[in-house]
């Protein structure tokens, strides 16, 4: 086991040390989230409160971590990158030789926009530059790390070629506002609230993946997408910005009452307007909720989506098979 993913397990029992005392609240679903400045907390919070409390949002780490803790019974649901869901249940990448059993997908919520951050009179002009520098690249437990991995992979920068350090969105953005740090990733959707309110007060840029480095990370995992993040998203952005992004999913342990998940997954869908417009992330769509999913859903889930018209696949034996990762020689 590497360094990385020895840190990710511990930081994962620190976190379930931390839920002990919340287990056991009978009809009480526990979501995993992430740290406040990422939209993993904020969806939480917003379905803790449409949910009339039957929800108890979880702080945490982010996806790597969630996945962990939903694997040793801590939390009931969580957010977690499809990325880092695909690797967890085939047992491959950061969960080789240690698969994640028993995790179901309610949803598909919203797609997550690569984003490297940079001050304005920074040297860094592309991803090459980033050599030598020092990055954060998220929670330790997150998938921001991994992500940024692929994407340095894919321009052809070794990871091992940076100094990266391991904080969250918020601490991220202080740190390059205050010259400690000299860029940050951020998997998160657009416009994001940490980099608006990093824009308002310090000038920003993002980096562009060029196109031979896009087209690479294409090739890494199916369930990344091309996207652009609009002109005028970001204070000072002139331009829209090429880059990739993966979907954020909404998933539950597949023990969690049935009930409960097809009364949430209506929900979803029941206050998309509130969703769209207290989170900033499109509304929820049924079609984009069920596509590229790489795990099995949950009964609960698919019942909700019969109601509509849509089947969806409830066979865990079906996990993975279309998601594999793909490894290349750059």
């Amino acid at each position: 086991m590497n360094i990385r993913k020895l840190l990710s397990a511990a930081a994962a029992s620190v976190m379930a040390m931390s839920l002990l005392c919340s287990c056991g609240q009978s009809g009480v679903l526990r979501l995993g989230t992430g740290n406040t400045g990422g939209n993993y907390y904020s969806y939480g919070t917003l379905l803790h409160e449409l949910d009339e409390n039957g929800i108890e949002v979880k702080k945490t780490a982010g996806s790597q971590a969630n996945l962990r803790l939903m694997n040793e019974g801590f939390i009931d649901m969580a957010i977690v990158q499809s990325d880092v869901l695909s690797e967890a249940v085939n047992g491959v990448g950061d969960f080789e030789n240690e698969p994640v059993s028993g995790v179901r997908a309610v949803a598909g919520l919203y797609d997550e926009a690569f984003q490297i951050v940079v001050r304005s009179k920074s040297d860094i002009n592309s991803i090459a530059d980033l050599k030598g520098k020092k990055i954060s690249v998220g929670d330790e437990g997150s998938g921001v790390a991994k992500n940024a991995e692929y994407l340095l992979l894919s321009a052809g920068v070794a990871f091992s070629s940076v100094e990266p350090v391991y904080m969250s969105y918020s601490d991220s953005a202080a740190a390059l506002e205050s010259g400690d740090i000299d860029a940050f990733f951020a998997i998160i959707g657009t416009p994001a609230t940490v980099v608006s309110e990093l824009a308002e007060s310090t000038d920003i840029r993002i980096i562009a993946p060029d196109s031979r480095t896009i087209e690479y990370m294409l090739n890494i995992y199916k369930g990344y997408s091309e996207i652009a993040i609009p002109a005028g998203t970001y204070h000072g952005q002139d331009e829209d910005i090429p880059t990739i992004s993966v979907k954020a999913v909404l998933v539950a342990d597949s023990d969690t009452d049935r009930q409960q998940i097809k009364d949430i997954t209506a929900l979803l869908f029941g206050k998309s307007s509130s969703i769209k417009y207290s989170v900033a992330v499109p509304e929820p769509d049924t079609e984009f909720a069920v596509s590229d999913i790489p795990c099995s859903f949950h009964q609960g889930a698919a019942d909700y989506y019969a109601s509509v018209g849509i089947t969806v696949s409830t066979d865990p034996e079906n996990d993975g098979n279309s998601f594999i990762f793909g490894a290349q020689d750059n």
